[in-house]
């Protein structure tokens, strides 16, 4: 043992992490408080290595570029979209045809359907032809303004130039 008593633990540690004091040598001739800084060493290096380390800051752009690199296949998918569509087509026939009820008001349906379409277009072309004898020009104009507004709004919304495929 050193002539000098032990230096308290946290004057120890303290001096440890600023790198310099008199408990720093004490510790380098006393082997008790060696052991102890080598036990405090080896401790917190088993903790760093437990600590979960920060992902870099190119992950982000690394994985964007490996998932460029290599896009999904089309064909898989187009089947995957088929396998939903035509599962979800069978699922709504399968209810038709097994409920009786059902089956019978979407015939109703579609037939009243059917009868009052004719009517309903033959009002909507009277009422058309109607409106473009009396306010022809007004509502050409009104039909412009409609359509032009519509355009420019979705213009803008995209901007210029569109933006590539990776972008969006």
């Amino acid at each position: 043992m050193s002539p000098t008593p032990c230096p308290d633990l946290e004057v120890l540690f303290a001096e440890l992490e600023s790198g310099e004091g008199p408990a720093l040598d004490h510790a380098a001739e006393c082997e008790a408080c060696a052991a102890l800084m080598e036990d405090h060493r080896l401790l917190e290096q088993d903790l760093f290595r437990l600590a979960d380390p920060l992902p870099p800051p190119s992950l982000v752009v690394n994985v964007m570029a490996r998932v460029a690199e290599s896009p999904v296949p089309q064909r898989r998918e187009v089947w995957t979209g088929l396998c939903i569509l035509l599962t979800s087509l069978g699922v709504g026939l399968g209810f038709l045809f097994t409920n009786d009820r059902a089956l019978g008001r979407m015939g109703t349906a579609f037939a009243s359907s059917v009868t009052g379409s004719r009517a309903f277009v033959e009002g909507l072309f009277s009422g058309a032809h109607a409106l473009w004898s009396t306010a022809g020009l007004a509502v050409a104009c009104f039909v412009a303004v409609v359509v032009f507004s519509s355009l420019f709004g979705l213009k803008r919304l995209v901007g210029s130039p569109p933006p590539s495929l990776s972008e969006a």
